[in-house]
């Protein structure tokens, strides 16, 4: 039986006397966990294996999570041989893993915490090893219950000859985990983040922000203990009341510090670590963060800045609608976003072509999920002699803004929308970019121009600000629209306090040296470049006809009239919800945010699970998806469309293991399955 397997521990010793009746090439439960290293090193090994591709390298965040209404895979055959569209069985390899490797992790923490007592060591430090183990088994019953239902609760070592357990109820199971959760705090009340200094092991804010989830997972389908949106506050008040956790002011910056190997630890309250290969060794060791889940690019030699991402999944209309658009905007197809979390998530571009470059992706339903980009990971790993290397990022568990939202849904639900407001609006000012100052928000054209052949360059300066940028828009030879991507740079003395310049185009420079086609505008006039050169001090001034290079060196053609445009920033309130939403009304306002703020991070079946309409709320989408262009073959995504309509009531639950059925005569296979 699969939960029972043991713990194997390489051993680094050889056979000293081949007549030993103890083996001394290897250690087993009786002859480890002698020291505190021996503890330490059985509890990174538990850790290690949360990233297994099994468990959260691959699975956890991929298979069974990435066909909802905000991603869709956009796989056909191997779509359902990886799960993804809804058509797999017991027997599918990747049900197995889940099943199989927390239960792994759970034996091995039953051993540590069965043999914790044994070393002479400061008990300071064997109450963190052991708070730790704890909320690590809490936390894989958590995985197992909210997967597969009723589970095996199995608390201490087995014997080869316990085969044969029953699936314990959930709600008992729940209660465990409650039990395992909150002796953790206990152990684990001085052993903060103030402390460590990283958030790749189990701190006190952790256990109290996993308990939220917890508590709010149980208090939705299919438990509905309601009393437990209590515990759900009251636990997220102590993460906040630890004065530890923050937002990060600019939301792209925590999925970049992932890839660059920075701890966020105001923001990042858990996330899993993956350790990789030293720089520049090419090590297959790591992890598919960032890889079906991002952003599509080949690894070519020739490029190190490439990296290597498959993007298996795609945005759904539902999703890039979600966020709302300036409603100034004039740019062509695609309005530019008040929301900077639009355009990081629902990339539209991806890398292609030789050489390497970008491609836009116009079609929503065709966009990657660009949360995660490798491309800001170390170049070293990015492409070492044009192979991919180990892009060991890692998973971010759980995240303060979470910690946020999910307060805000308790509140709403026990007392009403009226305190839970500022937790939504906080979450919200941060993806406006506006959580300390203003940016630009709407650029409008006030003269279209005439004679363009290229898309002219767009500079956004002064007004006390830096790092806002946009690219024009032209159609018919004129400025048509100017899409904002970027609002400004998020930090402390960025931000902008009156409305800044914009400039639309290059602008004639002497000395400068010009190619063929090139336009550069003077004089309130706009040249092409029709001989290159190298300009004189002469500026072009004409207007018609083309310049004598003898004058202006490069040679300059009159082609018509510069673009111009204004900008207008924010005032701070953009981001506000409106006021005076009903229960049921903020309700939903806290599903769509928890869908812009957390997509692709594993949460959104579980949401739809707990919120009691997940076939339901799917069948609609499929519905609402098809009526909006999902199944053209063209522009659309008719393989995720497909893997949506799959979905049937069994769905809120994977099934258990056939191995482990065969194995286990004593447990029943979930309703459906």
């Amino acid at each position: 039986m699969c939960i029972i397997a043991g713990m194997a521990i390489a051993g680094l010793t050889s056979c000293k006397n081949f007549l030993d009746t103890k083996p001394s090439d290897f250690y087993s439960p009786d002859n480890y966990y002698t020291t505190e290293a021996q503890l330490n090193q059985a509890l990174t090994g538990i850790y290690g294996d949360l990233m297994r591709s099994e468990l959260y390298g691959q699975v956890m965040h991929f298979n069974f999570v990435s066909t909802t209404d905000e991603s869709m895979s956009n796989r056909a055959a191997d779509g359902d041989a990886r799960g993804l569209r809804y058509n797999y069985d017991a027997s599918l390899v990747y049900v197995g893993g889940i099943w199989r490797f927390s239960y792994l992790g759970i034996n091995n923490i039953n051993s540590l915490l069965e043999n914790i007592g044994k070393p002479e060591m400061d008990e300071a430090k064997r109450d963190i090893i052991k708070g730790q183990a704890l909320f690590l088994r809490g936390f894989l019953y958590f995985i197992l219950t909210s997967n597969y239902g009723d589970v095996p609760l199995v608390l201490t070592p087995l014997s080869i000859s316990e085969v044969t357990l029953a699936a314990t109820p959930q709600k008992q199971v729940y209660e465990q985990i409650e039990k395992d959760m909150k002796e953790a705090e206990v152990l684990l009340k001085d052993f903060t983040l103030t402390k460590t200094g990283y958030n790749d092991v189990v701190t006190l804010t952790a256990v109290q922000a996993m308990l939220a989830r917890v508590y709010l997972y149980w208090a939705g389908y299919p438990q509905k203990d309601e009393s437990k949106y209590e515990q759900v506050i009251a636990y997220a008040n102590k993460v906040e009341q630890s004065g530890l956790h923050a937002l990060n002011p600019d939301y792209k910056q925590i999925f970049i510090n992932l890839c660059q190997d920075k701890y966020d630890v105001k923001e990042n309250i858990w996330e899993l670590g993956s350790l990789g290969a030293a720089a520049g060794v090419v090590n297959k060791g790591g992890n598919d963060i960032g890889n079906f889940v991002g952003i599509t690019s080949g690894v070519t030699a020739a490029d190190p800045t490439s990296y290597g991402s498959a993007s298996w999944v795609s945005v759904t209309q539902k999703l890039y609608n979600a966020y709302e658009v300036d409603p100034n905007s004039t740019a062509t197809p695609l309005k530019s976003s008040l929301d900077i979390r639009r355009d990081w998530n629902c990339a539209n571009f991806i890398y292609g072509g030789t050489p390497r470059g970008r491609t836009a992706r116009n079609n929503v339903w065709q966009m990657s999920c660009g949360k995660i980009r490798r491309e800001y990971c170390p170049a070293e790993i990015r492409n070492t002699n044009g192979v991919g290397g180990t892009y060991n990022i890692n998973w971010p568990v759980i995240r303060y803004a979470d910690v946020l939202l999910m307060r805000a849904e308790a509140e709403n639900h026990l007392h009403g929308p009226g305190n839970a407001y500022e937790d939504v609006n906080r979450v919200r000012r941060r993806g406006y970019g506006i959580m300390n100052g203003n940016v630009v928000k709407s650029l409008t054209v006030t003269s279209q121009g005439a004679g363009y052949t290229v898309a002219p360059a767009v500079t956004i300066s002064g007004g006390g600000g830096s790092g806002a940028t946009a690219t024009a828009v032209i159609t018919g030879g004129k400025v048509t629209g100017i899409y904002l991507s970027n609002p400004g740079t998020l930090a402390p003395g960025s931000y902008f306090t009156s409305a800044p310049v914009v400039v639309i185009g290059t602008a004639w420079t002497p000395g400068a040296t010009y190619a063929a086609n090139a336009q550069v505008t003077n004089a309130g006039n706009l040249y092409t470049v029709t001989t290159a050169g190298t300009a004189t001090n002469t500026a072009p001034t004409h207007t018609s006809g083309a310049s004598s290079p003898e004058v202006t060196g490069a040679v300059f053609t009159f082609a018509g009239t510069p673009a111009t445009a204004t900008a207008t920033i924010t005032n701070g309130t953009e981001a506000e919800l409106p006021t005076g939403l009903s229960r049921e009304d903020f309700q939903l306002v806290i599903r769509d945010e928890r869908m812009r703020e957390l997509c692709f991070e594993a949460l959104r079946k579980a949401d739809l699970i707990r919120w009691g309409n997940f076939y339901q709320d799917m069948q609609t989408f499929a519905a609402w998806a098809a009526s909006n262009g999902a199944g053209v073959t063209a522009t659309g995504n008719p393989n995720g469309l497909q893997g949506v309509q799959n979905i049937l009531p069994r769905h809120v639950l994977l099934p258990k293991p056939t191995y482990e059925l065969n194995l286990n005569r004593a447990l029943v296979q979930n309703q459906g399955w």
